[in-house]
Parts: C-alpha cells; structure tokens; sequence
C-alpha cells in the first residue's frame, strides 16, 4: 500500500508540473512602426527692393580763375559750388548733380558789378559691360548758365592700355547783345598708359552760328594737343600728381581770332590729395597756362599768362 501511495504522488508531481509546463507562454513582442507625417511648410521668398537712387559722395569746392592783365586789379573769377554723385541700384547708371554761385572780386574783394554767374549742371552715365575686358559708358550732361545753357552728348572707353573719351555739346548764347551760338568737339581719341605714364592727342573743333558782331572774333576754330599724366609721390594717405598740355597749334579761319604755333601754349597742372579716413577726402590743384598768340588783327601780338586754384572738400557714402 506504501509503494502504491508513493508511485500515485509522483506520478501527481510530474502532471502538475508538465501541465504548468505547457501553460506558461512566452511573452510575443509586437513591433509597431510609428509612422510620423511632416506637414507642407510653406516656403518664404525675400525679395529686397532695389533702391531708385543710391548717393555716392558729396563735396563742396571752392575755385579762383585769374588771367594776366585784368581790369582794375581784378582778383579774378571765385566760385563756390557743392557737387552730388548718385547711382542707381543696380550700379549701371550713375548721375552727378553741380551747382556754384561765381563773382568777381577787384583787388579789395568787392564784388565787380555785372560779374556775378551761376550755373546748374546735371549729368547722367549709362555704363555698359562693367565686368569685361572693354568698358564703356555713354552719357549726356545739362549745363545751364547765367549768360549761356550747354548740352552734351559724351562717350567714354578703356581697353587694357587704352582709353579715350569724348564731349560733343552745343552752346545756347542768353545775351540778348549777342545772339551767336556754337558746336563744340572736343576729343582724345586715344590714350596710352605705359606703367604710371598716360599720354593722348587732343583735339577740339568749335564752329559759331548766328550774327557775328563787328569787332567780335569768329568763332570757328581747331585746336591741337598733346597731354600728359603721371603720378609724383604718394605716402600713405597723401598722393601728388600732374598734368602737363603741350598746344601743337591752333588754327582759325577768321584774321582776328588768336591762333598760335607749335610750342606756344604750355599748360602744367599740379595735384594733391589727402584721404583723411576711409570716407573723407581733400583734393586740391593749381594749374598755370602760358600762351604766346600769333599775331591779333594783323597789327599786335597777344600773349596771356592764366592761372587757377581750385580745392575740395568731399565725402564718400
């Protein structure tokens, strides 16, 4: 019976323990992907406007023209003006506004009655292939005076070594007394710069129009030069340089105008500027012209000795 009782108990241990066998399960992981949908984010496009108009510089300047043999002691013709630079956004156009109040002063500094002037000029460029090998602008400029209004049609270029430019206008005479008007060229075809070293020819061709008083020259002449150009010193913030015009001849079809020969006309400029600070600049020159005329009227020679100062202050934006 004791056998009997031990093989039934056993024979209970080992069914419990295969039927607790069989129900345990093993856990199942369940892998879920979590989808996650971006919504459209709109895109944001910055336009930035292109201004109209973008200054450049401003300057005042103050300028002294004397010719030899003035009447009375004159000092001269003093003018002060102020000049505008303007671009416009893009950099292809670029505009310049000028205006001066001018008299002339005797030797006490009075201001000669009748000698006052005033002039307004606007000038305007349209520049063409700026980032090429050969540049060039053409332009027009207003020029509008007390005694006489200006207006020109002008062009420029510069290749490598080269470069010229040219100024054609048209002269407007206000004087009632005086009713001749005028075409003017004026150009230096060709320019050469060999290392600090620029030379060109210039040429200027002047043709009147209208009446021509009695004991007034008439205006058709042609004029003919060489100019230099080349630096002298420069240290640091200063720099000096130069311009010397030799006169090759000038011509005239009319016995009262004043011509004169190779040689007889030296023009010699000198200047001199300071860069005070990254926008601010001085700028000043003096030129002086001495000229030898052929004979005037078939009776006297003429000969002027011509001198002229000139200083500016300017800012650059």
């Amino acid at each position: 019976m004791k056998k009997l009782a031990l093989l039934l108990g056993s024979l209970l241990v080992v069914g419990t323990t295969v039927t607790a066998k069989e129900a345990v399960v093993a856990p199942v992981e369940v892998s879920k992907e979590v989808v996650v949908v971006a919504e459209p984010v709109a895109e944001v496009v910055v336009v930035e406007e292109t201004p109209l108009l973008v200054p450049t510089s401003f300057g005042l300047w103050y300028e002294n023209d004397n010719t030899s043999g003035s009447a009375n002691s004159d000092l001269g013709l003093n003018y002060f003006g102020m000049n505008l630079g303007l671009k416009s956004g893009s950099g292809n156009w670029t505009y310049g506004i000028q205006a001066y109040k001018a008299w002339t002063l005797d030797d006490k500094f009075d201001v000669v009655d009748g000698a006052s002037d005033d002039r307004f000029q606007l000038d305007a460029w349209r520049h063409f292939n700026r980032d090429g090998a050969f540049k060039y602008s053409l332009g027009a400029r207003a020029r509008l005076n007390k005694n006489y209004d200006r207006y020109y049609l002008r062009g420029k270029y510069a290749y490598g070594m080269f470069s010229g430019w040219a100024d054609a206008f048209y002269t407007a005479n206000n004087e009632t007394s005086n009713s001749r008007d005028s075409h003017t060229l004026e150009i230096m075809p060709l320019n050469m710069t060999f290392g600090p070293l620029t030379l060109g020819y210039f040429l200027a061709y002047n043709e009147g129009h209208g009446t021509v008083l009695a004991n007034e020259t008439m205006p058709e002449s042609y004029e003919h030069q060489v100019r230099f150009y080349f630096p002298l010193f420069s240290y640091e913030k200063l720099s000096l340089s130069a311009e010397y015009r030799l006169g090759l001849a000038r011509d005239s079809k009319h016995e009262k105008s004043s011509e004169y020969d190779f040689g007889n006309r030296n023009r010699g400029i000198l200047n001199v500027g300071y860069a005070y600070s990254e926008n601010i600049s001085l700028n000043a020159y003096y030129l002086y012209d001495v000229t030898r005329f052929k004979k005037v009227d078939n009776t006297r020679k003429s000969n002027e000795n011509y001198g002229e100062f000139g200083f500016e202050w300017s800012y650059k934006f």
